[in-house]
């Protein structure tokens, strides 16, 4: 009896330690009369782009605003480097209300959040972050079933799009053709896995890819330049080379909002967070496109040696990469019942009216 009661009071201490960190975790949001406060955050450290925009622009302008233009007060507690939410499990944080506004990928959630990985799917796609966005948010309002699961299966809203710049490989090892990859082992983040062709994918996150590289688990990473540097990868591999393989710049945040949150504010500040998050959506990505030269700049300082991939090198990588796009189509048709090879088929046409020039033709039906 003496051992139950120890456990049953180790489990209320637990629970009361649960309590103190995040608060009554089913209700974020307060409000004290025409105070609101409401807690954002992300997995993420706040010096990414995306996260930066989210503390430095996206915030103070939605404050600024809901002071001037309604009789609310609003003030946002901000989480990020993983203190309330890491980063695979953002979208849950914003499900269960441990934050109100949550800024995440959607590579870590290639299950949860797999039509909206849209990007990821379409390999050597437009490198320019800005034009990116603007083919991904046509197909998002065009195609409103690629995000259905946000609202219907996770209660929360996609407020704003973000993201990156164009993927590229750094290495600690020099390479100029395909075939020089075989044996070596890359990291990635999740859904771009299959984009390790002829090398060995390991997966990899953000918070862990220093300590991969340094350890040998991977030789190589495909990332940003910019995120690199950032991150200190160039340290980790000691130096090495950095290739602008033009994967692509994928449009893979969502900034998504609580239902139950929404349905509780009153409506003018609603439309004020939904206003700027499409200003913080515009912004965050020309950075976000700033921040690609930036990187090789630093990187290329910083003793990094930088190539840009072999146009050979490329059509031989896109060939073993060729039917995956349609493939992923039809799978994520299959398991979420949406047309993903109509959607799939006008982002590429978007993204070739807006210029630009895939290395193949990939089939999807």
């Amino acid at each position: 009896m003496k051992r139950t009661m120890n456990k049953i009071g180790l489990v209320g201490v637990a629970a009361a330690a649960l309590m103190f960190a995040f608060g009554n975790t089913a209700e974020a949001l307060k409000m004290d009369g025409n105070n609101i406060t409401l807690r954002m955050g992300s997995g993420h450290p706040d010096f990414l782009t995306y996260t930066k925009f989210m503390k430095t622009q996206f915030a103070p302008d939605v404050v600024k605003r809901v002071a001037a233009e309604t009789k609310y007060k609003l003030k946002f507690q901000q989480h990020y480097f993983g203190k309330v939410v890491k980063v695979f499990d953002t979208l849950e944080g914003v499900q269960d209300g441990r934050l109100d506004i949550g800024g995440w990928c959607v590579c870590f959630d290639d299950d949860k959040a797999m039509a909206m990985n849209l990007g990821y799917y379409v390999p050597f796609g437009e490198p320019d972050a800005v034009k990116a966005l603007k083919s991904f948010r046509r197909v998002v309002d065009e195609f409103p079933a690629i995000q259905q699961d946000y609202e219907k299966r996770y209660k929360q809203k996609l407020i704003a799009l973000s993201g990156f710049n164009n993927y590229g490989l750094l290495t600690k090892f020099d390479w100029t053709k395909f075939e020089q990859l075989k044996g070596k082992k890359i990291l990635a983040a999740g859904p771009n896995l299959p984009w390790v062709k002829g090398a060995i994918p390991v997966r990899t996150t953000i918070p862990k890819a220093a300590q991969q590289l340094q350890t040998g688990v991977g030789a190589g990473i495909v990332l940003f330049p910019d995120t690199d540097f950032k991150l200190k990868l160039h340290q980790a591999t000691k130096g090495g080379t950095y290739t602008v393989t033009d994967f692509g710049a994928v449009t893979q945040i969502s900034l998504t909002m609580g239902l139950k949150v929404r349905k509780k504010l009153p409506k003018e500040v609603v439309k004020i967070i939904d206003e700027v998050a499409r200003v913080y959506e515009t912004k965050s990505l020309i950075a976000a496109q700033n921040d690609h030269d930036w990187g090789i700049d630093k990187l290329k300082g910083a003793g990094i040696k930088i190539r840009t991939i072999a146009p050979a090198a490329k059509v031989a990588w896109a060939n073993r990469l060729k039917n995956w796009p349609g493939e992923r189509a039809a799978a994520v048709s299959k398991k979420k019942g949406i047309n993903m090879g109509r959607i799939m088929k006008a982002y590429i046409k978007y993204q070739k009216e807006l210029g630009h020039k895939f290395p193949v033709d990939y089939p999807v039906k």
